[in-house]
C-alpha cells in the first residue's frame, strides 16, 4: 500500500515531468499525430479532463462522497493490482469515454492546460492531505473502466495514467523520428 504522503509525492512527480515533456516540444512536436493517434497536446487535454473531476471529488465532504457513491464492496487493491487490471481493459479495447475524449490539442492551449494541470494537481495533493489515510479505503467512486474504486485506487490510477500518457506521446514521437530517419 502506498501511503497518502507516497500517493501526493508521486502525483506531483508524474505529473511534473509531464508538464515538463509537453513544454520542451517544439509546436510541430505537440501537434504530431502518429497514424491518427492523439498529439502531445491531445494527450495534455485528457490528462486536464482526467484530474479535474477527481479535484472536484475531493472538494466534497466525505459524507457527500459516500451518499453520492457509496461505499467500497471489496477491499481495496494494491498498486500493482489495480495497474494489472487496468492495463487487461486497455488491451480488450478499452477507451476513454466521450466527457474525457480531447479536442484539439492546440499549441496556443498549451501553456494554458500545463498551468491548469499543476494548479489542479497541486489543489488535489492539497485535499489529499485532509483525509485520514483510512478514509482513503472507506470511500469509493467510479472509474469508466474499472468500476468502483476506493479513492486510494483511484489515485493509484492517477498516478499511472499520467505516465501512461507520457510514454505515448513520447512513443509517437519517436515513431516520427524514426520514419523520417528512413
Amino acid at each position: 500500500m502506498i501511503n497518502k504522503q507516497g500517493i501526493i509525492e508521486l502525483l506531483t512527480k508524474n505529473h511534473d515531468s509531464f508538464i515538463s515533456y509537453i513544454a520542451g516540444l517544439t509546436a510541430e512536436d505537440y501537434a504530431y499525430s502518429h497514424q491518427q493517434k492523439w498529439t502531445a497536446g491531445q494527450q495534455l487535454e485528457h490528462i486536464v479532463l482526467c484530474v479535474k473531476p477527481l479535484e472536484q471529488v475531493f472538494k466534497m465532504e466525505q459524507s457527500a462522497i459516500a451518499q453520492t457513491f457509496g461505499l467500497p464492496d471489496k477491499p481495496g487493491s494494491s498498486y500493482e493490482a489495480l495497474l494489472a487490471a487496468y492495463l487487461e481493459k486497455l488491451k480488450a479495447g478499452g477507451s476513454a469515454p466521450a466527457r474525457y475524449v480531447p479536442e484539439t490539442g492546440e499549441v496556443d492551449q498549451r501553456p494554458q492546460l500545463s498551468e491548469s494541470l499543476r494548479n489542479m494537481v497541486s489543489e488535489l495533493c492539497s485535499l489529499i492531505d485532509r483525509f485520514e489515510e483510512q478514509d482513503l479505503d472507506r470511500l469509493c467512486i467510479p472509474h469508466p473502466l474499472l468500476g468502483n474504486l476506493s479513492l486510494r485506487e483511484m489515485l493509484y490510477n492517477a498516478i499511472y495514467h499520467v505516465t501512461h500518457h507520457h510514454a505515448m506521446a513520447q512513443r509517437h514521437l519517436e515513431s516520427r523520428k524514426v520514419k523520417e530517419a528512413l
